[in-house]
């Protein structure tokens, strides 16, 4: 399952182009994530106002081991619930992730992504399941990964919030809370008007159970075309 930390947004735009680098530097290694870095390359297009077609690359580096390609994502993002200023934004997004490294399985994620947005404060939520395919499962049950956002833009420039991301390893034998991976912690956001438009945030995560790294620093980087 790749690891980066990034919040999706349900948002859909015909005609939208992205380019985006979610990156994660690890500190205090936890005992089910021995990781120094992560980096994830993707890229988004609006074919219609409500199918996005998307283009993910990752890579990681565990701790002892080099910087290694580790994932291959195609898949969309279709745009059920379209938000119009405040009020609730609904979609759906399916990915095929081809394994890089051998001996790692393919995976195939999907799940919902909403977005509750009220004045200058907006809540994200994405609730993705992961399942393994091919000759190098691990697991015949699904995986989970829950992440939120919770948001304040000052202005349409400046905005802080928090962000949490869990992932539960086995549905079929989710174990206690230490032995899953859970980490929180706050994030500041820039956004620069232009063409391209730029995204930036930045935060640190803090590791909430003994299978996460102690602390993870998070960069996003984005440009809208």
């Amino acid at each position: 399952m790749s690891a980066q930390f990034y919040v999706r947004s349900p948002d859909v735009e015909k005609g939208e182009f992205k380019l985006e680098e979610h990156g994660a530097i690890y500190s205090g290694p936890g005992e089910d994530e021995r990781r120094r870095q992560s980096h994830e390359l993707e890229a988004k297009y609006g074919f219609t106002d409500r199918w996005e077609g998307i283009a993910e690359l990752t890579a990681r580096e565990n701790v002892g081991d080099s910087l290694k390609w580790h994932r291959l994502e195609l898949g969309a993002q279709y745009e059920m619930i379209e938000r119009h200023g405040d009020g609730l934004g609904l979609a759906f997004r399916s990915l095929y992730e081809f394994a890089l490294q051998s001996g790692d399985p393919d995976e195939i994620l999907f799940g919902p992504l909403g977005k509750y947005v009220w004045g200058q404060d907006s809540l994200t939520v994405n609730a993705f399941f992961v399942g393994q395919v091919g000759d190098h499962r691990d697991i015949d049950s699904l995986e989970f990964k829950f992440n939120w956002r919770l948001k304040h833009a000052f202005n349409d420039t400046w905005g802080l919030g928090v962000e949490s991301f869990s992932e539960i390893g086995d549905l079929s034998h989710t174990g206690p809370w230490d032995e899953q991976k859970h980490r929180v912690g706050p994030v500041a956001y820039l956004e620069l008007e232009g063409m391209p438009k730029w995204e930036f945030a930045a935060g640190t995560l803090f590791g909430v159970s003994d299978a996460t790294s102690d602390v993870t620093f998070k960069f996003d980087i984005e440009a809208e075309f």
